[in-house]
């Protein structure tokens, strides 16, 4: 693929490129659903215990109302900057660049989790299944190479992708869980993983619960990003959130219900304790027999979750990038719209840092750090958003101003996201993951030091931050496209 550089005013994503449905399947399959229930579950259930489905509705109620203020946003400014954007237009230029900052960190982990894992689960599923010896950084490289291949074909391609991968992920863990239910779990159907009081860790249990229940919805916010290329982005944006969560949020409580009642209260310690609860419960209602369908399953849900996810960081970085924050060739797009150079350069950043990660902690361990820092800055960025939604309406579109929506609606879901974030940072976790919060600290006071010379040496920056991706205004100075022959 040879690259020419065009003239161009400005590299512009594809107009109406997607449906309403293609922004809901992208955002669904973001979301992962079995990668989050095969590797969240335990850890969730570790702080909120046989109260794991209360956390859960806990985590549905804030992935509601964050969807209510990124759906009020997009109806304003449909962007592909997502937070970036939108908190510009909320807390001005300043913050609106530190929300970007966060915002590009905690996507960036996005990559390097899934493709570690994938290539090590896929290592484990040749080895046990056809006594196959492939190294797993090997198998990572070709998923690397697969979905980067999938993502240069554009979005539309990437939201069929994730489609057929998505229809069988959710089908199969649905009959998993329909099996336990209706076997009656280990010792009757009950309501009691509803009530608060059976989480074994109270509190703080609560909070790590709640915290990996936000890590299972994850990504449903993509949504967001995809508003210059969905079809009446005002409307559909909005639908896709709601949609996204309400369906894969049912998904997600039915599986934690599944789960604690397919264990037991009375073997919670064991759930807790073992390393791949869903293998157990498969062996136990399905038999030994089907343990490889669950297996090929979360590879699917990995796969998918790599496509969409990916999409997601990789317009973020366009958007920031056609701004000048970060490079301006990240903005360079072919004449499909596509943004190659930006999906190009964070392939590429993700598998190195997969495989050092990899090296370093094993494929799993580089998940739980990676994930562990994507969960951290996706609340963070999830508060700021609500905050900034306050300040947007109350500004911008007084006569619209809504005292529940616009006021109540984000300081309640602010709040209670704060319980995550204690329950991530106590009690402390082990290493590496303990290292999570200063590695935050730290990028944000290097995007300050950055914020401080882009105002005193190039402030015609600062100027032209948010307009770039709103229908207001036209862009500032020229940038490149490319077309591929």
């Amino acid at each position: 693929m040879a690259i020419k550089p065009q003239s161009n005013k400005i590299g512009q994503l594809r107009k109406d490129a997607i449906s309403v449905l293609g922004a809901v399947v992208l955002a669904m399959a973001f979301m992962g659903p079995a990668t989050s229930v095969f590797f969240n579950t335990q850890p969730a259930a570790s702080g909120a215990g046989y109260a794991l489905p209360f956390a859960l509705l806990l985590a549905i109620v804030v992935a509601a109302l964050v969807a209510s203020a990124i759906g009020a946003f997009a109806q304003k400014i449909p962007t592909a900057g997502f937070a970036y954007t939108f908190n510009t237009h909320g807390f001005g230029k300043r913050g609106g660049f530190l929300s970007g900052w966060i915002l590009v960190f905690a996507y960036a982990m996005v990559g390097p989790m899934l493709l570690a894992a994938i290539g090590e689960l896929t290592a484990q599923f040749f080895q046990t299944q056809w006594n196959l010896a492939i190294p797993w950084w090997a198998i990572t490289i070709i998923f690397a190479v697969i979905v980067w291949g999938i993502g240069v074909l554009g979005v539309s391609r990437s939201a069929t992708t994730a489609l057929i991968f998505l229809a069988l992920e959710v089908g199969v863990m649905l009959a998993l869980f329909g099996t336990i239910l209706g076997k009656g779990g280990a010792q009757g159907i009950s309501l009691a993983p509803f009530n608060p009081a059976n989480a074994s860790g109270g509190i703080s249990g609560l909070g790590i619960g709640m915290l990996w229940g936000i890590m299972f919805f994850v990504g449903f916010e993509s949504a967001g990003t995809l508003g210059e290329e969905t079809q009446n982005a005002r409307r559909s944006i909005p639908i896709a959130l709601f949609t996204a969560v309400g369906i894969i949020g049912t998904f997600y409580v039915l599986s934690s219900w599944a789960a604690t009642l397919g264990f037991g209260q009375s073997h919670m310690n064991a759930f807790v304790a073992d390393g791949t609860p869903w293998m157990t419960l498969t062996q136990k209602f399905w038999g030994s027999g089907l343990i490889w369908l669950v297996s090929l399953t979360v590879l699917s849900s990995i796969f998918a979750n790599l496509v969409s996810g990916i999409n997601a960081t990789v317009r973020v970085l366009f958007a920031m990038g056609r701004e000048g924050i970060l490079p301006r060739s990240l903005s360079q797009t072919t004449v499909h719209g596509n943004p190659v150079v930006a999906h190009s350069a964070y392939m590429l950043l993700a598998l190195v840092l997969a495989l050092l990660g990899g090296l370093l902690w094993t494929p799993l361990g580089a998940y739980g750090f990676f994930g562990s820092i994507l969960g951290l800055g996706i609340v963070i960025t999830y508060i700021l958003i609500n905050l900034a939604l306050i300040s947007f309406y109350w500004r911008k579109y007084r006569e619209e101003f809504s005292i529940v929506r616009h006021g109540i609606l984000p300081v309640l879901a602010s709040l209670i996201m704060l319980l995550p974030i204690y329950g991530q940072l106590w009690p402390i976790p082990a290493y590496p993951n303990n290292l999570v919060p200063y590695l935050m600290l730290l990028w944000i006071a290097c995007g300050v030091i950055y914020l401080v010379f882009i105002a005193r040496r190039r402030p015609e920056l600062l100027d032209a931050m948010g307009r770039a991706m709103s229908e207001e205004a036209a862009p500032v100075e020229e940038h490149t496209k490319v077309t591929a022959s």
